[in-house]
């Protein structure tokens, strides 16, 4: 008999447990919500598709920087980069292809960028911490399609970059 009421304290317990955590957590404003991450729609885009518009250097990295003719379009009139638009880093580290950066637009509006990393393979680095591109980019380039290399893809005219 002691034995049975040992385990019926233990799951009456657990049931607790489990009304207050589903309590504590409901999705009703009662209480915090646990927070889910969005899955990333990031896609690996056909780089053949793409115009190389410029090239930065520093030190032992080069990094090409592409993105679609539509997208040069909308800078060079003042317009949004249309929805679905890739900006794509392609690294290379010594001349060695290390990784591309890929933000897409995901929406119609100014904020609706995405990011994620790539290995050469095009695979996606599953553990990388992606929030830091956006944050970092929309410190300084909101205004400029989020882009540090906003006034290369301005100034692009079709010619291959140096």
């Amino acid at each position: 008999m002691t034995r049975f009421v040992g385990q019926f304290v233990l799951v009456l317990m657990a049931g607790v447990i489990v009304l207050v955590g589903g309590l504590l957590l409901s999705p009703d404003g009662t209480g915090p919500t646990p927070a889910f991450a969005e899955a990333n729609r990031v896609t690996f885009p056909p780089l053949d598709q793409l115009k190389h518009y410029t090239t930065v250097r520093r030190g032992v990295t080069r990094e090409h920087m592409l993105t679609s003719q539509a997208a040069l379009d909308a800078i060079k009139a003042g317009k949004q980069v249309p929805s679905g638009t890739h900006v794509v880093l392609v690294d290379y580290q010594s001349d060695v292809l290390t990784r591309y950066l890929v933000a897409q637009k995901m929406g119609d509006g100014i904020d609706d960028w995405q990011y994620q990393w790539f290995w050469p393979d095009q695979s996606v680095k599953t553990d990388e911490n992606i929030a830091q591109c956006y944050s970092c980019h929309q410190r300084s380039r909101r205004e400029r399609q989020f882009m540090f290399t906003f006034s290369d893809a301005l100034a692009f005219d079709g010619s291959p970059p140096s």
